[in-house]
């Protein structure tokens, strides 16, 4: 029995897996779309605390309010990484160039010979990519997120219309008060856990994204807001996210001037900004609403990437928990949803 029953889990879970692979254009947006009302609900829970705006503007005019706001900051950076992604992809050869005479400086002083060119890095890395059929197509792909994040919006705004009906519509699904009960308690701490983990994310992010604008402008390397930007956005993929998108700007700073001093502090505040933000204060802000171990963490940002692509890496962590708070309400499922925590300790206890 336990040998069938594990077989069926292995099953379901590859099904599941699939059909989730198979429906993302259908999925992805609602999923976005959740989150956005997420945020946006955040946001206005935020600015309700400033007391005098809280009674001079109404509940429903505050999220308005925050519904545009986040509309406006999410096109317009959507148009920003149109507009300067093109730049930053053209200058890449200029740059790769000026890295491989500096790798082989570095490498005579050893008494060894390393002779990389852009062609070589070329072949080696993009093998013998167009760059222009890849600008095209990435500005194409910029140009179709505005459509896409009109959906999500559309999505979000429907989200918030349909949860004041919740309450009706699971009375009569749900008629048992006590399983009605049960149901309300998963309900408030999933929306609890995302909304808060999202929204103090992306306050973590943004806050991120301008300390690195200031040292990228100290340095002087060039495209810093839109390394910026870019940090502050893979900041969201947790653990290795911040690191891959400082990667970037590292070696155009390195291809600009040198392996030297330059370049070792630039390093070295780029580091101590991650590890500051990452390590001390997002902790300290995030608390332990998620209360994944780190090696699941890990996991489903594998599995999900997989699925979904840097959509499902940026979700991996919400997604995760969402499972993870559902199972524990179940008492044939709560031993698992024990193993994918970091402590031990399930968000509920249901006593079936």
């Amino acid at each position: 029995m336990r040998i069938s029953a594990v077989s069926l889990a292995v099953i379901a879970t590859i099904a599941i897996g699939w059909v989730l692979k198979e429906a993302q254009p259908i999925l992805v947006p609602i999923v976005l779309g959740a989150l956005v009302a997420f945020l946006m609900d955040g946001i206005s829970n935020l600015l309700s605390r400033i007391p005098l705006y809280s009674r001079v503007i109404p509940a429903w005019l505050r999220m308005t309010m925050a519904t545009f706001v986040l509309f406006v900051v999410l096109t317009v950076g959507v148009a920003f990484f149109a507009r300067n992604l093109e730049p930053v992809v053209r200058a890449i050869p200029q740059y790769a160039e000026s890295l491989s005479g500096i790798l082989s400086a570095f490498a005579a002083r050893f008494d060894y010979e390393l002779e990389v060119t852009w062609q070589s890095l070329d072949r080696l890395v993009f093998d013998n990519v167009d760059l222009q059929a890849l600008i095209r197509y990435t500005v194409n792909s910029l140009s179709y997120s505005a459509g896409y994040l009109a959906l999500v919006f559309l999505y979000a705004i429907l989200f918030l219309i349909e949860r004041e009906s919740i309450a009706t519509k699971l009375q009569v699904v749900v008629p048992d008060a006590e399983s009605r009960q049960t149901v309300w308690r998963t309900i408030d701490l999933i929306t609890d856990q995302i909304g808060t983990y999202f929204t103090t994310k992306t306050l973590i992010n943004a806050v991120l994204g301008v300390i690195c604008y200031v040292i990228f402008l100290l340095f002087g390397v060039e495209f810093a807001a839109f390394f910026a930007v870019l940090t502050a956005v893979f900041n969201y993929i947790p653990y290795v996210g911040s690191w891959i998108a400082m990667a970037l700007p590292m070696l155009f700073a390195i291809g600009d001037f040198g392996l030297g001093l330059k370049a070792v502090l630039l390093f070295g505040a780029l580091s101590v900004t991650q590890f500051g933000v990452g390590y001390f204060w997002e902790p300290r802000l995030m608390g332990r609403s998620m209360n994944l171990s780190p090696v699941i963490v890990m996991v489903s940002l594998a599995a999900w990437t997989a699925i979904w692509g840097p959509i499902g890496a940026i979700l991996s962590v919400i997604l995760t928990s969402g499972v993870m708070t559902i199972m524990s309400f179940f008492q044939t499922t709560r031993p698992l949803a024990v193993l994918l925590t970091n402590n031990g300790q399930v968000p509920s206890e249901v006593d079936d």
